[in-house]
């Protein structure tokens, strides 16, 4: 069989020495700004996390609770103002963890009969990410915590921002 030979008079559409090259450099860029291991949770804007040294991570999320000095958020919804929390004192059954616990409920509710339809037991349903600004008192922590756990979640866990060097 006989080749077509090219004519070197030819106009090309384009170039593709210089698309391998731009290819490259995107891949090259992409390679450097992804994590290996996948971030799971988004840290929120106004928020300053506190610092850990643990590598420990959360394996899945299915809940994101947010304290921030405004509000306590649940999946990006304001549930109640964070200084109402501060002024409870720890009665669950009052306005403003009743109110985180209500939604709480029926968030874990709705996760234990995803799980039912998955064909996975229904008590392991239910992770919870806890994002807290390190300024907030103790005491809104504790009672968020708190509520978290009457509410049926009992595998919570906070979003840190790693050091390095980390402990295992």
């Amino acid at each position: 069989m006989a080749r077509k030979s090219r004519k070197y008079g030819e106009d090309v559409p384009f170039s593709l020495t210089s698309m391998m090259d731009m290819m490259t450099i995107i891949l090259v860029f992409m390679i450097k700004n992804i994590d290996a291991e996948g971030q799971l949770v988004t840290q929120a804007e106004n928020l300053i996390l506190p610092v850990s040294t643990s590598k420990v991570q959360a394996k899945e999320v299915s809940l994101t609770v947010i304290v921030d000095k405004g509000f306590v958020v649940i999946d990006n919804a304001k549930i109640v103002p964070t200084e109402d929390v501060l002024n409870n004192e720890m009665e669950v059954d009052k306005y403003p963890l009743a109110k985180i616990d209500s939604v709480l409920k029926e968030r874990r509710t709705a996760e234990q009969e995803h799980a039912l339809k998955m064909g996975l037991p229904a008590d392991e349903a239910g992770n919870i990410i806890v994002q807290i600004d390190k300024n907030i008192p103790y005491d809104a922590m504790y009672k968020v915590m708190a509520v978290c756990g009457y509410s049926g979640y009992t595998n919570i866990a906070f979003a840190v921002l790693m050091k390095n060097g980390g402990e295992e």
